[in-house]
């Protein structure tokens, strides 16, 4: 059912964390070395580079004569996939910039296909560059009609403030293809008190915006929060705020699905209006459902049709504003050096002049007594 296709580098970890869980992947690149470094069945290599150096504008490039060798390997190795997820991040090259152009491409190739957008957001101490990037990919993705869920590395290094960037990388990876892998295994269960089938699955997927993955044990109570439907929803709108994707917008939400998985007992406590009670415009058009009692009680949950991530942006747009004048003063100090000892070296380097000859008698008369 689930395929997951990375783009560049930061896609391609994505794309391995996968396929660990045996989900079809795949992994598209411009760089040789990048695609030897990942365990992946499926590999594609564009040509025209060994790499684009977070040049977006060359990766699209070089692309405009590749697209269709991208699509063709997409229709080749995820033709049994009904949910494919492009796997890529905001900030670097090569996945930002071919990333946009094959979803669109591929969204109107495969129609019977549902695509949706993992797309990673830098942290606010990153390169200038690595900002603009991450702007210039959010415009494109914004004329899609599809999912797009932003995996924001500013919340994450929030939540783990002292681990390095290769730990920071591989928590966004992993817990994010885990959540998506969580849904999925759900659609194959059966219960008596409500499933949540692919159908739901697809549906929820299918629908244009911002989109949340998150999980909490409303088993677990804490010393503020007690056992009730006001405090089970809170747990609820809180993992909204705390899960590795870009915070909620709480303006709408379109689709949604609310997965319960624990005792039965649990379940009088869960109130979906009171969930989406903060959003200015309350419960979600649809809203599916699905109770399990696998665990002792979590509550997984999807929201689609979001409003754009427009303060995540926005600090963005502040940082780079702030950097301006920085980065123009960098720019334009970058003078040509002017040595001072160019005319001592001429001097130093003055050929001899040779002296003229003498004649033999005007020697000899310099000497006479």
């Amino acid at each position: 059912m689930l395929g997951v296709l990375g783009l560049g580098q930061a896609g391609s970890n994505f794309a391995e964390e996968a396929s660990k869980y045996g989900i079809v992947s795949g992994v598209i690149n411009y760089s040789q070395k990048d695609l030897d470094s990942v365990d992946v069945k499926h590999k594609l290599r564009l040509l025209g580079s060994e790499g684009v150096g977070k040049n977006r504008d060359e990766a699209i490039a070089l692309f405009q004569d590749q697209w269709e060798i991208a699509l063709k390997f997409i229709q080749d190795h995820f033709s049994n996939c009904d949910v494919i997820a492009f796997a890529f991040s905001s900030s670097g090259g090569s996945g930002s910039g071919i990333s946009p152009i094959l979803l669109d491409i591929a969204t109107n190739s495969m129609p019977d296909k549902t695509f949706i957008a993992f797309v990673v957001m830098p942290e606010l101490s990153e390169a200038t560059s690595s900002q603009i990037n991450c702007l210039k990919t959010f415009e494109e993705l914004s004329g899609l009609n599809i999912a797009i869920f932003p995996v924001d590395n500013q919340l994450v290094r929030n939540q783990n403030p002292y681990v390095g960037k290769n730990k920071l990388y591989e928590l966004s990876n992993r817990n994010s293809i885990a959540l998506l892998y969580k849904l999925a295994m759900y659609t194959d269960m059966h219960s008596k008190n409500g499933n949540f089938d692919k159908k739901d699955f697809i549906t929820v997927l299918r629908t244009q915006g911002i989109a949340t993955i998150a999980e909490v044990d409303i088993a677990v109570v804490g010393q503020n929060i007690s056992l009730t439907p006001e405090g089970v929803a809170d747990k609820v709108r809180k993992s909204w705020a705390n899960t590795l994707f870009t915070p909620v917008e709480m303006e709408k939400v379109t689709r949604a699905a609310i997965i319960f998985d624990g005792q039965e007992s649990l379940m009088e406590q869960i109130r979906h209006d009171l969930m989406f009670s903060e959003f200015i415009h309350g419960m979600p058009v649809d809203l599916f459902e699905g109770n399990y009692h696998e665990s002792n009680g979590k509550i997984v949950s999807i929201l689609t049709g979001l409003a754009w991530c427009n303060s995540r942006l926005q600090d963005i747009e502040r940082l780079n504003k702030s950097n301006q004048e920085r980065v123009e003063s960098m720019m334009a100090n970058q003078m040509s050096y002017q040595s001072n000892a160019s005319d001592l070296l001429s001097k130093i380097r003055k050929p001899v002049e040779k002296e003229q000859k003498k004649s033999m008698l005007d020697i000899l008369s310099k000497y006479k007594r």
